[in-house]
């Protein structure tokens, strides 16, 4: 009776450690430059830092860093708010798309650096 029990403690002990928590979040993102897009695998996670200077129509923009351009998309609810212009510096993070005869970017997550967050309306408590 005693070793059942032992083989069930064990059992249950060896169950419970595949069972722990583990971190989920977000993790570091490969920061790049534009001109090094080209050698990122496709559907690969970026981040990269510079400048939107041209809204080419729809969500489509030109971004720009001191390495080249790339067009990037940037859905209606990524903006949450933040309003850019051509000379702020900004930080996007998203995936590498590789067509036919373009590289793109699709931005998941946009920022201002060095901006303080943007309040969304209120008062802020002292």
């Amino acid at each position: 009776m005693n070793k059942a029990k032992v083989i069930g403690l064990v059992a249950l002990m060896s169950v419970s450690s595949f069972a722990m928590a583990a971190y989920t979040g977000p993790q570091e993102q490969n920061k790049v430059s534009v001109a090094q897009l080209k050698d990122v695998a496709d559907d690969q996670w970026v981040t990269l830092e510079g400048k939107l200077v041209k809204h080419l129509g729809g969500e489509n923009y030109t971004f720009r860093d001191e390495s080249g351009e790339v067009e990037v998309e940037v859905d209606g609810d990524v903006w949450r708010g933040v309003e850019v212009g051509p000379n702020d510096l900004i930080r996007i993070r998203g995936e590498v798309d590789h067509s036919w005869n373009k590289t793109e970017v699709e931005v998941e997550n946009l920022e201002k650096v060095g901006a303080a967050p943007q309040s969304k309306g209120g008062f802020i408590a002292k």
